[in-house]
């Protein structure tokens, strides 16, 4: 009876198959990686892009706050506040991205480079603010951004009945029901009856 030694590797035979020529070439750096004990070029690459990314957002959130602190007023600050709350918390401060569109290219730039940054989940935006959390939630209150409605999951649920059960599309219904309620509080402010 033979035992293989630890130290002597049974013989593996791979057939790799690749779909098309970029993940052949994927694959044949990743082998000359494995082989050759050196980095791929794909590698250094990304990591040299990422610091290329990492620098023009350091310089992008500087035009942005620049912008911000010279013009605090004008429609361009609120929405770049509104982009920056956007990228803070998506959820409650929802972007539409179509904003940039208002803005000079200088800034629209801004933004895209930013946003480039966050994606890699770094960071958060507030952390790199000169000011910090306060000073973005200071812009915020002074542009009057605040955090989207929302239905509860118990509400949700019976608005999607609703939807399915009347015919009528959810917006509809949701301009119905907020009518109804300033309506209400209308009258009973006006000491009318409901």
């Amino acid at each position: 009876m033979t035992h293989d030694s630890p130290c002597r590797p049974k013989k593996i035979s791979v057939t790799p198959q690749v779909t098309n020529e970029v993940e052949a070439c994927g694959l044949n750096e990743a082998w000359q990686a494995i082989v050759t004990g050196k980095k791929l070029a794909r590698t250094e690459a990304l990591e040299h892009g990422t610091e290329a990314v990492m620098e023009r957002a350091r310089g992008a959130l500087a035009t942005i706050e620049r912008a911000l602190r010279a013009h605090p007023a004008t429609g361009q600050a609120g929405r770049q506040v509104r982009f920056l709350a956007g990228v803070y918390n998506g959820s409650d401060y929802p972007f539409d991205l179509t904003a940039l569109r208002a803005l000079d290219t200088e800034l629209a730039n801004a933004c895209l480079d930013h946003l480039n940054y966050d994606r890699l989940g770094t960071r958060e935006v507030h952390h790199h603010l000169a000011g910090g959390d306060r000073e973005l939630h200071g812009w915020m209150k002074r542009c009057r951004v605040e955090p989207a409605l929302r239905l509860d999951g118990r509400q949700a649920e019976a608005f999607a009945k609703l939807e399915g059960g009347s015919g009528h599309h959810r917006d509809e219904l949701l301009r119905e029901a907020v009518h109804l309620l300033l309506d209400k509080y209308r009258k009973s402010s006006s000491g009318q009856k409901p």
